[in-house]
């Protein structure tokens, strides 16, 4: 099976994907897209979970960010929704959240989420599909009907609830809401768009042990920066080696020290010592005998 490294402009929604050559790229593309979008998906309902088992739902617009001191002068009840057990300092939340057992469930299936989706998984080889985002996806929403059953006493501008009805609004703003329309997105190879009348094979060739490294870019936004020739290990690797070489360089430079001289290697004589006796004179013999 072919592998792709599929990339966007974020290190952080980069994931691996398993396919085939005979795959055609319109399919591959929409593919691409839906899992891109599942994993951001996931990766916000779990934030949100996460959230909600720490502080409670999120307060009524009108009293978001007000302090329990300013809401003794107003008419407006930050704490109507019940006494917070656990206060959140922003006083973006309730602070009411569920009792503690149900809310280390959600924790803890949050985090399980988050790593199963984690880019991460390209360093370790383990490609994502739809079928395992969508698992996470329900795992959380199972999380939450225990805390909420039917969504009871879960308002419905609740983050988690608008997330898992399917009606939260998605402004782009952050990395976690670029969701791509597979409609409007390109696919790229090795600085080639891959056009969506063709079938993969025609560009990678029919062995289905390869792995490329495709990029998603919307329609909009033209061809994407090309991959580097070396990866970033590499490069750190080899910086690292021509600074130590250069700082090995300066310091002979500067090292004028000739203590050495006195060292018996250094003695130029040494050869010559060592061949007649260690040094000791010649005496010639009477009669050159």
């Amino acid at each position: 099976m072919v592998i792709l490294d599929v990339k966007r402009s974020e290190k952080k929604n980069e994931f691996l994907y398993e396919t085939t050559v005979k795959v055609g790229v319109s399919e591959l593309l929409q593919e691409l897209c839906e899992v891109h979008n599942l994993r951001l998906k996931v990766l916000r309902v779990a934030a949100t979970c996460k959230e909600l088992a720490k502080h409670g739902p999120i307060r009524p617009e009108e009293t978001r960010g007000i302090s329990d001191d300013l809401s003794k002068v107003s008419e407006l009840d930050v704490n109507a929704y019940g006494a917070p057990t656990n206060p959140d300092e922003h006083g973006f939340r309730t602070g009411v959240p569920p009792p503690p057992e149900v809310a280390e469930v959600m924790s803890r299936t949050a985090e399980e989420a988050e790593a199963g989706v984690s880019v991460e998984l390209v360093g370790q080889r383990r490609c994502l599909d739809k079928k395992t985002c969508q698992t996470y996806l329900d795992n959380l929403r199972g999380a939450v009907m225990i805390a909420y059953p039917a969504f009871h006493r879960l308002p419905v501008y609740d983050p988690t609830r608008l997330e898992l009805e399917d009606n939260e609004e998605l402004d782009g703003q952050s990395e976690l809401q670029q969701v791509l329309d597979h409609t409007q997105t390109n696919l790229w190879w090795a600085g080639k768009q891959l056009m969506p009348d063709k079938v993969l094979e025609e560009y990678v060739g029919r062995n289905e042990k390869t792995k490329i490294v495709a990029k998603l870019a919307p329609k909009t936004a033209g061809a994407p920066v090309r991959e580097p020739r070396i990866d970033e290990n590499t490069h750190k690797a080899m910086m690292a080696h021509y600074y130590k070489k250069q700082e090995e360089n300066k310091k002979l430079e500067t090292d004028d020290d000739d203590s050495y001289l006195d060292s018996q290697w250094a003695n130029p004589k040494s050869l010559k010592q060592s061949l007649v006796g260690g040094g000791r004179p010649i005496i010639a013999r009477p009669g050159g005998k």
